[in-house]
């Protein structure tokens, strides 16, 4: 130990605990861990530490998780009033269009769908992807995203029937392009950006 002290003194001095001063990965919710006792280990903070690990764990301020409550009131084909709240959404860290679609597709299913990468495709073939998210959201990423969410979910409703329900079309076209034999991008939009990822997950190694 004490000659992996000395060999990267040039980094830590003599003190290789000062490294954690930078060590800035989900410092909220880190903290909740690191003070975690065994006995009161439930799913929810099982959970959590997978998300942790994986990097992948949402920041969302608790004002606008009291303020997605409202989202439940909206009328199908109301989607365009939520404008506001998709936007905030995009821009916590750890939250893409495909997880924000899904949080208010679970909220509302009659006037929110889940976009992803398998349903866009069926509905818009050939068309473009949405786009990905930068590690910083900015204005245009957010408006971008929010207006081809809109044009999905009017699309939706435009081919939605008795025989396929608005409520169910995400996860027919889901299932509808998998039948196809499509396969997944390996660098698909709908996913967490990997330059977040790694970012979030930096100083990770080894643990």
């Amino acid at each position: 130990m004490g000659n992996l002290i000395a060999k990267h003194r040039s980094i830590w001095g003599d003190d290789p605990s000062s490294l954690l001063q930078s060590y800035t990965v989900y410092p909220g919710l880190t903290g909740k861990l690191d003070r975690l006792k065994g006995s009161t280990l439930n799913r929810e903070t099982l959970y959590e530490i997978v998300l942790w690990k994986l990097g992948r764990f949402p920041e969302v301020e608790d004002s606008l998780i009291e303020d997605l409550k409202t989202v439940s009131k909206l009328e199908p084909k109301g989607h365009m009033k939520a404008r506001d709240l998709i936007s905030r959404l995009l821009r916590s860290p750890g939250i893409a269009l495909p997880m924000a679609s899904t949080i208010l597709r679970f909220l509302n299913p009659g006037t929110f769908q889940i976009i992803d990468e398998r349903a866009y495709r069926v509905l818009f073939p050939g068309k473009p992807k949405y786009p990905s998210k930068p590690v910083n959201a900015s204005v245009e990423y957010v408006n971008t995203s929010i207006e081809m969410y809109f044009q999905y979910l009017d699309e939706l409703h435009r081919i939605s029937s008795k025989k396929l329900p608005f409520e169910m079309a995400d996860r027919i076209l889901y299932q509808l392009d998998i039948l196809l034999g499509n396969k997944l991008d390996s660098t698909n939009l709908a996913t967490h950006s990997t330059r977040t990822r790694r970012k979030r997950r930096a100083g990770q190694r080894g643990r």
